[in-house]
């Protein structure tokens, strides 16, 4: 008995250590990462926990912000000047930001302290009902207050944020460690939208999206932590080039075509973010949604995500970024469209479920194809420049959302929504789509194999050592 019970416990030791180490590799992003060193590995991991926390706070604010100001009593005009003047931080946020990137010797310091203030800026909306303002206008302007300053503070730490994770992200391993970690991101935003939709409704109104917003405050807090194990080298500062931006802007002269996307994305985002804000608005305003249906819609669009990225991943590396942005920008504009048709809150679903599958592989075909379009040379700046017009264009596109929703219902919001995004989708299959992107060499990534070998003898039920052996991974190309 006593041979039997070692027999077992060394077997199950040896694969558990297989297990754990499968797991280790894949909180590192997958198989591939067993070629990194073990620093990089934990950082990747501790990275991986950092978007699961901030992919959990961010899916309650994104689904529950708005209609928790719409409980307070705030007006369709109001909600769209909250999107407005929080997509104006972009472009505003962006060059202190670069600079504070620039002037640090660790990229982690330039994130950790401006995060920690966005998430603790959330306290105001929590606490926003016991402000002493006896006119719900105020008190709207207030919530708008805490909003933008947090929308500030994201958009000043994001220079040093994309920095760092180009640091941390060998160039080889980029595609297939963010494909994993956006799946997983989007696999936690799912559940935990499931969960807090039902949760405002049994707390009831306002009291439930305080809850929730709380929720999301723990959330950010513990992406903080995580964020902060990220281990990072020392580096000098950037010294400061005076006229670097006037030589940029010089510069652009004979970059026509990333221009031309600049533009293109600018009346894009524009026409986006007319309907983008009130469409979970009008699920509560007009259709009567409760808070479990809005959260169960905005968990579609979540789940929906998931084959996106694998799907899309795949295409845009066969086919290219401008095939795939092309192919998803022209059918975006269908859920805008028929949004406005939508009587029940169930006849959401499958709108949600097309725009979630659709902005999956946008999302990724525009990312990839920024960076095909902007230099190695100051790219930063190419990237500040682009993020300038598409903030622009997300803020102007709010105010005239806004005001549609307010004077013209929202059937006239939803049908410019569309016909905007129909106009940036056709520019762009005009102007971009129809040039050759660069040829980039196939990346194979090594494919290491887990074995645990049992060795013992079955007639005296004598056990040998148990072996687990971990193949050596051979280099990448």
């Amino acid at each position: 008995m006593k041979r039997l019970w070692r027999f077992l416990h060394t077997q199950i030791s040896g694969a558990w250590l297989s297990l754990w180490a499968r797991l280790q590799l894949l909180t590192a992003g997958g198989r591939w990462a067993a070629q990194l060193s073990s620093t990089t590995r934990r950082s990747l991991r501790w990275l991986l926990v950092d978007g699961l926390f901030a992919s959990l706070g961010d899916a309650i604010l994104n689904a529950y912000q708005s209609v928790y100001l719409l409980a307070l009593g705030a007006t369709r005009t109001e909600i769209g000047w909250v999107s407005a003047l929080s997509n104006l931080m972009m472009p505003l946020a962006m060059l202190p930001g670069a600079r504070l990137a620039a002037r640090t010797r660790e990229y982690k310091r330039a994130v950790i302290f401006p995060a920690l203030l966005a998430r603790l800026s959330l306290l105001g909306l929590i606490f926003l009902p016991f402000f002493p303002v006896s006119n719900p206008a105020r008190l709207i302007q207030v919530g708008l207050g805490f909003i933008v300053a947090r929308a500030f503070l994201v958009q000043l730490f994001n220079p040093a944020w994309t920095a760092l994770l180009g640091q941390l992200v060998p160039v080889t391993s980029r595609g297939r460690y963010f494909s994993t970690r956006n799946i997983l991101m989007g696999a936690a935003s799912f559940f935990v939208l499931l969960v807090v939709g039902p949760l405002i409704d049994w707390i009831g109104t306002p009291a439930g999206y305080q809850w929730a917003i709380g929720i999301a405050l723990l959330m950010g807090l513990g992406a903080v932590f995580a964020f902060s194990h990220l281990e990072e080298p020392a580096r000098p500062p950037t010294p400061r080039v005076p006229g670097a931006w006037r030589h940029f802007l010089r510069g652009l002269r004979g970059q026509g075509r990333f221009v031309a996307f600049c533009l293109i994305a600018g009346v894009w985002s524009f026409a986006q973010q007319i309907a983008g804000p009130f469409f979970i608005i009008f699920l509560v305003d007009e259709v009567q949604a409760s808070a479990a249906m809005v959260g169960l819609t905005s968990a579609a669009s979540s789940l929906a995500a998931l084959p996106g990225q694998r799907i899309f991943g795949a295409l845009n590396d066969r086919k290219g970024a401008r095939w795939v942005q092309r192919l998803t920008g022209l059918a975006i504009p269908l859920v805008p469209a028929l949004w406005g048709y939508i009587a029940q809150p169930w006849q959401a679903f499958p709108l949600q479920l097309l725009s979630g599958f659709m902005w999956a592989g946008y999302n990724l075909a525009a990312f990839n194809l920024l960076l095909e379009l902007t230099p190695e040379v100051d790219r930063p700046s190419y990237v500040a420049f682009y993020q300038a017009l598409v903030g622009l264009g997300m803020a102007g596109g709010a105010v005239l959302g806004g005001w549609l929703a307010q004077m013209h219902g929202y059937g006239t919001l939803f049908w410019v929504s569309a016909g905007g995004r129909l106009l940036a989708a056709l520019l762009f299959a005009w102007v971009i789509a129809g040039t050759a992107p660069p040829k980039l060499p196939a990346v194979h990534a090594p494919r290491p194999r887990f074995k645990v070998r049992l060795n013992f003898d079955l007639r005296r039920l004598r056990p040998h050592r148990a072996k687990e052996e971990v193949t050596d991974v051979t280099d990448g190309d």
